[in-house]
Formats: C-alpha cells, sequence, structure tokens
C-alpha cells in the first residue's frame, strides 16, 4: 500500500493542475497542462491515469488551437484521443468526438 499514496498524490496535483487551466486564458493554462502531463507520465498506466492523461492532452489541443498553433494543437489532440479510448471513460470518450469534429472543420 505505501506505493499507492505518492501515485495518489500526483493523480491529485495532476487533476489541481487540470482544473486550474480550465479557468486561464489559453497561453497561461499551457504551463499547467504540461505540468499536469509530466505529473501522469509518471504514474503507471490505469484508467484514471489514462482518462486524466486524455482530458490534459485535449484541453492542451484546445489552448493550442485557440492560439493559433494548428499543428501542435493535431498532435495534442491525437495523442488525447488515443489516451480516451483506452481509458474507457464516457465522458472523456465524448469530449474527444466532439474536438475531433471542431477540428475537422
Amino acid at each position: 500500500m505505501g506505493i499507492l499514496w505518492p501515485v495518489q498524490r500526483l493523480l491529485d496535483q495532476a487533476a489541481r493542475l487540470i482544473q486550474n487551466a480550465r479557468d486561464l486564458p489559453a497561453a497561461e493554462a499551457l504551463a499547467f497542462l504540461r505540468e499536469a502531463i509530466g505529473l501522469l507520465e509518471a504514474c503507471r498506466p490505469a484508467k484514471e491515469r489514462d482518462g486524466m492523461m486524455a482530458l490534459a492532452y485535449l484541453r492542451l489541443a484546445q489552448a493550442e488551437r485557440q492560439l493559433g498553433r494548428r499543428a501542435e494543437a493535431e498532435r495534442a489532440y491525437m495523442l488525447g484521443y488515443s489516451y480516451a479510448r483506452t481509458s474507457r471513460e464516457e465522458r472523456v470518450r465524448r469530449l474527444a468526438e466532439r474536438l475531433g469534429e471542431e477540428f475537422a472543420r
């Protein structure tokens, strides 16, 4: 059980960063989202971690797109979409599909 606590702490920190990024302008949100992704990369793959990775990458894609960085936005979207599929979290998968429609325009 001693190993689970540090991982849960990383997940909690990443969740706070993702939440805080939501209320920031796109340029400021990038740093929060990238930090969250870095924390999540330190965790073993699991449904919760993959769902959070998906959310972080999808929000990163939105921010990059708002800043006019289409190539970076598409890369982040593809990673987010992939994590959304592997996590099997319905809410995140729906977000990925909605963003996919927006990116197709």
